[in-house]
């Protein structure tokens, strides 16, 4: 009935009955921005107090980290430790001429396999085989048995025994240093303390003798540990004074627990004689964080909690949840995602800290450095208000976060809300009543315009608005339908251009290249860190006799017609033709560990693609050019520039110090003897799988360098004969 007493409306009229609805347009809106302004209030109230907490807490981290490397400083110049660490390199140096009894070793072997690989193979898979673990000088196989496996305290508990009954001058040093050292990590909470040998890297003293004590850090089975990289450190920067750093990582001899490391070079007057390295005080950094596991002093209330996250996106600190409900924790993690094996290690041992994933937009963005509050969903999937911001820690590229759940951070916000829907629920109902058929037939007509657009906008040509009425909206649905029909003709022609520019396209450049340039990309140009390029000029077509040259093409095309196939086929891209020399790569348009060995195999096979060309042609060849065509080719792989080259006639090349040898190389291998030559860098990746002569050193001008050649004479041709790339077939 409505919408046949409104079909002649004009849109003047049409718009007088919208105007009905703008009380309850009015009366949500009020609503609406007095929530809106309640909740921003509050919410700048959060924010401000979340980052006050976490400027407070990221002080007090830095001030620990701080404190640490100040320590370790003061350790390092410290008289005692300087005087320790002379005496246990003397006296370990002496143990490495001791005998060490057969029944010794049996010992230390039966400590790993009844202590020490159960509880490790709990945190890592695979067999653990005590030959990569063993000790391997006398010192450590004599220390390692009167400390470790002799030692009569339980596993845990080794640091108990301060000198072992052998009588030697390590074990009365040992005695004299023991105790202090031991008092000293207990004191400052940390983990280990360790006094490594600078020139040997020999750790000549620990404090809790896990099985990391008395082994090389240079050649042992630790030299990939974060301890082991400690020890480069200090190495590479060994002045007085200066603390390096090594961020969290497994660590074996504490049975894959995460460890981090600091250390420090020991100076006895000007020489460096050892490294003081401590093993990072996780416990510490949670007390800092979480003042003690006490999170209602941190004015964080039920939800809140503040950690630490590295660039990895995985924690340095442990998770509330883990600590205040360990099996609330738990299981959350199956719908975070979290895998089932970092599940089984955060149960195993009892921390977060490298198992919790907290990739999150804020952790990112603080990572790269920013600082800001945003509402996002945390490592728990849950939504939180976040206050993040990196740290300042010399050494580490960490972050900290403090976080508050929604839910609680908004709580107050809920009983207003309540008030205003109430109030906003009456209003709307009668002015819904009012203008509800109003709204119906101004709607319509709207909708059918809208739905066509979408349809148009999503590609869809084949559509036609229909409206009946003689208004204003039925001359928009004849306007639209006619742009419905122009832009399909326009689309149609469109498509019918790109499809014949990109086949213009393809026929010239690479078909990545094409899809970068389909992407708008500005300039198409690379810089390639490792490419296999080959030169390889087909000799023999400057004989050509008489005026028979459309036919040497018509050969030529087809030859390298075949190389083209073979190129694809051994995936080798090629970059173009001049004349009688082909060029191509591999590695430039996507990164291969094997360009080498397939570029090699390339070549190999057009001497036999240029063998059957040769038996196939022989009596065109002899009347054309008076012999067989022959191959020459050089080899070499590094680094090269790749891109297009010029604007309104443009190709794909490369170019390069590589490029340029290559080019070099194939003009000194002789086409008689169909020689490939390369350089001494192909050799060496390619030296078990070809027979290479060595050739003479070629002096090329261009880079002023001598080079030294590798000669593969008359590769194998039948054994490369591949009947897929036939001479002459048509190109798929």
């Amino acid at each position: 009935m409505a919408g046949r007493y409104t079909k002649d409306w004009s849109i003047q009229s049409k718009l007088l009955a919208v105007l009905l609805t703008v009380g309850l347009g009015s009366t949500l809106l009020i609503s609406f921005l007095a929530w809106e302004r309640f909740r921003s209030n509050l919410q700048g109230t959060v924010r401000d107090y979340l980052t006050s907490i976490r400027t407070s807490n990221a002080n007090q981290i830095e001030r620990f980290f701080q404190g640490l490397r100040n320590h370790i400083k003061t350790l390092a110049e410290d008289r005692m430790v300087v005087e320790a660490m002379v005496e246990f390199n003397r006296y370990y140096d002496e143990l490495n001429s001791e005998y060490i009894p057969p029944e010794w070793g049996v010992a230390t072997e039966g400590y790993y396999q009844e202590n020490f690989f159960p509880r490790l193979s709990e945190a890592i898979s695979g067999e653990l085989n005590y030959g990569n673990f063993a000790p391997e000088s006398q010192a450590a196989q004599y220390l390692q048995y009167h400390y470790i496996a002799a030692n009569p305290n339980p596993v845990g508990e080794k640091d108990k025994l301060a000198m072992a009954e052998d009588g030697s001058r390590y074990s009365l040093t040992h005695q004299r240093y023991h105790e202090i050292f031991q008092n000293l990590i207990q004191t400052y909470g940390y983990y280990d303390l360790f006094l490594i040998d600078y020139r040997t890297g020999d750790i000549v003293y620990s404090v809790y003798k896990e099985t990391d004590y008395a082994t090389s850090l240079d050649q042992g089975p630790y030299n990939q540990s974060g301890l082991a990289q400690i020890v480069q450190k200090v190495r590479q920067n060994p002045e007085r004074e200066v603390v390096q750093i090594v961020d969290f990582g497994t660590y074996r001899p504490s049975y894959g627990a995460p460890a981090a490391f600091l250390g420090a070079p020991i100076y006895n007057g000007p020489h460096v004689v050892g490294i003081l390295a401590l093993q990072l005080p996780v416990d510490e950094i949670n007390r800092v964080l979480n003042k003690g596991g006490n999170y209602g002093t941190t004015g964080l209330g039920e939800t809140g909690e503040i950690y630490l996250v590295g660039s990895d996106s995985l924690m340095r600190s442990d998770s509330r949840r883990l600590i205040e409900d360990a099996e609330a924790y738990r299981s959350a993690l199956p719908e975070s995602g979290t895998p089932p094996e970092n599940r089984r290690l955060i149960d195993l041992f009892e921390t977060s800290i490298l198992l919790q994933r907290a990739d999150t937009g804020t952790t990112r963005s603080a990572i790269e450095g920013n600082a800001g509050t945003a509402v996002t969903e945390n490592y728990l999937g849950e939504q939180v208000l976040s206050s993040y911001a990196p740290l300042n820690l010399e050494g580490l590229n960490w972050a900290i976060l403090s976080e508050i759940q929604l839910s609680e951070a908004y709580r107050p916000v809920g009983a207003v809300q309540l008030y205003l829907l109430i109030v906003t629920a009456i209003i709307a109902a009668f002015i819904t009543w009012l203008s509800s058929f109003v709204a119906a037939s101004f709607v319509r007509p709207v909708n059918k315009l809208v739905k066509g657009m979408d349809q148009l906008a999503e590609g869809d040509t084949d559509i036609e608005v229909k409206q009946n009425s003689q208004d204003e909206f039925g001359q928009m649905a004849a306007d639209f339908n006619k742009t419905v029909v122009r832009v399909r003709q326009l689309s149609e022609a469109l498509a019918q251009k790109e499809k014949e520019n990109e086949a213009l396209l393809l026929n010239i450049l690479p078909a990545p290249v094409v899809e970068r340039l389909k992407t708008d990309e500005a300039q198409v140009a690379d810089s390639i860190k490792l490419a296999t390029i080959m030169f390889a000029r087909v000799s023999g077509l400057s004989l050509i006799k008489g005026d028979r040259f459309k036919k040497v093409a018509q050969l030529l095309s087809e030859l390298i017609s075949a190389f083209d196939r073979a190129a694809v086929k051994n995936q080798v891209g090629k970059v173009k033709t001049n004349g009688d020399l082909y060029i191509a790569a591999c590695g430039v348009l996507r990164p291969r560990l094997d360009s080498t060995k397939l570029m090699m195999a390339f070549a190999v096979e057009m001497f036999s693609i240029l063998r059957r060309f040769n038996k196939q042609h022989r009596e065109e060849l002899l009347s054309l050019i008076g012999r067989e065509l022959t191959l020459s080719i050089g080899i070499d792989d590094g680094p090269v520039l790749a891109g297009i080259v010029g604007t309104d006639k443009f190709s794909y090349d490369v170019w390069g110090e590589t490029v340029s040898v290559a080019d070099f190389l194939q003009m000194h291998a002789d086409p008689e003897h169909s020689e490939i030559l390369v350089t001494p860098e192909v050799y060496e990746r390619l030296q078990d799988d070809y027979k290479f002569e060595e050739g003479e050193d070629l002096h090329f001008t261009e880079i002023n360098q001598t080079l030294g050649t590798w000669v593969l004479r008359r590769p194998i041709a039948d054994l490369t004969d591949d009947p897929s790339i036939e001479v002459g077939a048509q190109q798929q």
